[in-house]
């Protein structure tokens, strides 16, 4: 204390005055370098504590995770292959450290070990993990998870749910059906897919946001991956007041070749929706619908040369000599579309009797354009 008392305090305000003085020596130029020098040594320190500190903090969760995972490797190994009974104790989580199962960290250790098990097993072991996912209430924390603000962690708790199949989470999961955030629009939908057995689509007659073409491939990606009873008569949403949701509908409905729909999807082709017309006749294609063939020629003069296009397509293979007629008449009129004018030679020479030889005919009083279509038409490698 004395000593501290003794120090000489006027000499420490010297000593300052003079560095004060001998840096504003300096010009200011070098002054700046100097300031800037002396923060950027400042950052860089605060940086490497940072990065530092993370690295501990990560290996620290590292070894958590890894003594866990050693910890209930015997466990689990013991409920999916060994004991049957034990999975079915009320007493299960007594084989848990109470510890893990209330601290946040652990218990999200432990259900990803589960999920991660759970993806590289099917039938009866992959349903135990289910059910252990369920008894130790994990299943709670995913919910949790769909009610961050986050959206790629309301995701991962949408999936891990559909994954584990949580059956029971499917109302919740359906008030994301019309979520602004068109990712978990998609998730929500992939997970009830997953999650209803019986209606796998019922979502449609909900959703309000327009189906986006990346919607609509996943959708159909699953559905060709179900059994044939669980495919759904998709007739049922063409009403729906989501236009989109009626396009995939019809499409799905050529897709998986629903043929008691043809008499509706004839009736639809007077649709005032271009596309929904376009989407009608490609699914006629798909469905061989020949009662089709004479409402596609009273429409075809009628309609915009997308949808003429997908007529004289959908003729080559649901037309008769009818149609042949039909293309005839194009042929014989001057060329304002060549996509149309070399389908119209294919479906000529499909639908007319004796097509080759009419088309040789037809060709000595045409044009050296006409004569390049048919060519073309005819190229084999195209």
């Amino acid at each position: 204390m004395n000593r501290i008392l003794q120090i000489d305090w006027y000499s420490i305000q010297y000593t300052v005055d003079e560095f004060s003085r001998t840096l504003y020596s300096f010009p200011v130029h070098i002054r700046f370098l100097i300031g800037v020098t002396v923060l950027f040594l400042i950052f860089i320190f605060i940086l490497l504590n940072v990065i530092l500190g993370s690295r501990i903090y990560k290996t620290k969760l590292l070894g958590k995770r890894k003594k866990l995972r050693e910890r209930y490797k015997p466990l689990l190994t013991q409920l999916l292959f060994e004991d049957d009974s034990l999975l079915l104790d009320p007493a299960l989580e007594n084989k848990f450290d109470a510890e893990d199962l209330s601290k946040k960290y652990h218990r999200s250790i432990i259900s990803d070990e589960i999920i991660h098990l759970h993806e590289n097993f099917t039938g009866e072991t992959a349903s135990r993990l289910e059910l252990l996912f369920v008894k130790l209430g994990l299943h709670h924390d995913s919910l949790e998870k769909t009610k961050n603000k986050r959206w790629y962690i309301a995701a991962k708790g949408m999936r891990e749910l559909a994954l584990m199949n949580v059956k029971e989470s499917v109302v919740h999961l359906a008030e994301f059906l019309n979520h602004k955030n068109d990712i978990l629009r998609m998730e929500a939908r992939i997970s009830i897919m997953k999650l209803s057995a019986d209606e796998p689509l019922s979502f449609l007659s909900r959703i309000k946001e327009p189906l986006s073409s990346w919607d609509q491939a996943n959708i159909y990606g699953m559905l060709n991956k179900m059994p044939e009873q669980m495919i759904p008569d998709f007739s049922t949403w063409l009403n729906s007041p989501n236009k989109s949701v009626v396009q995939f509908c019809i499409l799905m409905i050529g897709a998986f070749r629903q043929q008691d729909s043809k008499g509706v999807l004839i009736h639809m082709l007077d649709h005032e929706d271009e596309k929904v017309r376009m989407a009608v006749i490609k699914a006629l294609r798909e469905l061989n619908a020949y009662a089709s063939e004479e409402k596609l020629i009273n429409m075809y003069p009628l309609e915009t040369e997308d949808i003429q296009y997908e007529i004289v397509k959908t003729l080559e293979a649901v037309g008769k000599e009818h149609s042949a007629g039909l293309m005839e008449k194009i042929l014989k009129q001057p060329v304002k579309n060549y996509s149309i004018s070399i389908q119209a030679v294919k479906t000529f020479l499909a639908t007319a009797e004796s097509g080759k030889q009419r088309l040789d005919h037809l060709l000595e009083s045409s044009n050296p354009q006409l004569q390049l279509i048919v060519q073309h038409a005819q190229d084999k490698r195209l």
